[in-house]
């Protein structure tokens, strides 16, 4: 892993390659462990979403969907609609 040579009472220690490369690799384990820990941590303190705010958020799907529909096609139907919004 290192080197060591004595020269005049002082101690010179060379890193070869394989030194670098086993630091390399438990960084990356380090790195990965830590990530993993991080991303449990968010995972748990992050709620799913309220009931509320997911019809919101279908609501408005459905409303853009609405929207940008293609001029060409026919008026949606109450029952279509009623569909898309998932309020069947």
């Amino acid at each position: 892993m290192a080197e060591v040579y004595l020269h005049k009472d002082e101690i010179i220690v060379v890193r070869t390659e394989d030194y670098y490369e086993e630091q390399a690799s438990q960084e990356e384990i380090y790195l990965e462990e830590t990530e993993e820990d991080l991303r449990m941590i968010l995972e748990f303190d992050d709620p799913s979403p309220a009931p509320d705010e997911n019809l919101r958020e279908q609501r408005e799907h459905a409303a853009e969907e609405l929207i940008t529909g293609d001029s060409d096609d026919p008026p949606l139907s109450d029952e279509a609609i009623d569909e898309i919004l998932g309020t069947t």
